[in-house]
């Protein structure tokens, strides 16, 4: 069991090497069941069979991917003593933990987790370059390592329970990192404006109040991470026009 878990688990890191318009991930997803297949059927029609109920469309976010892999595992090594598992079943489960999981695991990747990451990288890297990467790595590898090899164990532990358990923690610690980054984001901006009145005077703090003022009225058209990059963007040019 070690074994397989550690033959799956780096395959995770690599789901989106094979990404394309028909399968998007399936085939990623393919090799990342690949050792569990080997381990359940040693050939010929067998093989195929469970072959075929972990290959075709899969589209889910990576990081999420795991507890997927994890439950299905579970399912397989749970009917491999009976000897018959409903293919039917494999796919419904597959198909419905994506759609779960990639709504709510999209949001709390791209809105929460990387503005997190960013802002508070972006406030180390004000006073010392170097620190900035570094933390920003180091908070947003903390999920992605803990999502990725702690999922797939959470799916192995709960099965086609999986699902439910991982929505209801993600939304606790949604609300929690979305507190946080809405903190950072305003001592970033504080930050900011200060370092900008010293060193450019006036009229550079208020252009910035300007663009933070266009940032609050686009939030509701925008997300906040093309919010982010275009005041940076706008910020870059409005310094080397200046």
């Amino acid at each position: 069991m070690i074994w397989l878990a550690l033959d799956t688990v780096w395959r995770l890191f690599l789901i989106q090497g094979s990404r394309n318009g028909r399968t998007i991930d399936g085939l990623g997803f393919f090799h990342v069941m690949a050792p569990l297949v080997r381990r359940l059927a040693r050939g010929g029609q067998d093989r195929a069979d469970a072959a075929s109920r972990h290959a075709g469309y899969f589209n889910c976010n990576p990081l999420m991917a795991s507890y997927i892999a994890g439950a299905l595992t579970r399912m397989e090594l749970d009917s491999a003593g009976s000897g018959e598992i409903d293919p039917h079943r494999v796919e419904r489960v597959r198909d419905t933990m994506s759609a779960a999981l990639t709504a709510r695991g999209d949001y709390f990747v791209e809105m929460t987790l990387l503005l997190v990451s960013l802002t508070t990288g972006s406030i180390f890297a004000i006073y010392t370059w170097y620190a900035g990467p570094v933390v920003f790595l180091a908070l947003y590898n903390l999920y992605n390592f803990r999502l990725r090899i702690g999922g797939y164990r959470t799916g192995l532990h709960l099965g086609e329970g999986t699902g439910r358990a991982l929505v209801t923690r993600l939304l606790k610690e949604q609300r929690l990192l979305g507190a946080t980054a809405a903190f950072s984001a305003g001592v970033l901006a504080a930050l900011l404006m200060v370092r900008a009145w010293r060193y450019g005077g006036p009229r550079i703090a208020a252009a910035g109040a300007v663009l933070a003022t266009a940032a609050y009225f686009a939030r509701g058209r925008i997300s906040p991470l093309k919010t982010a990059f275009l005041l940076l963007l706008a910020a870059g040019v409005f310094l080397a026009l200046w």
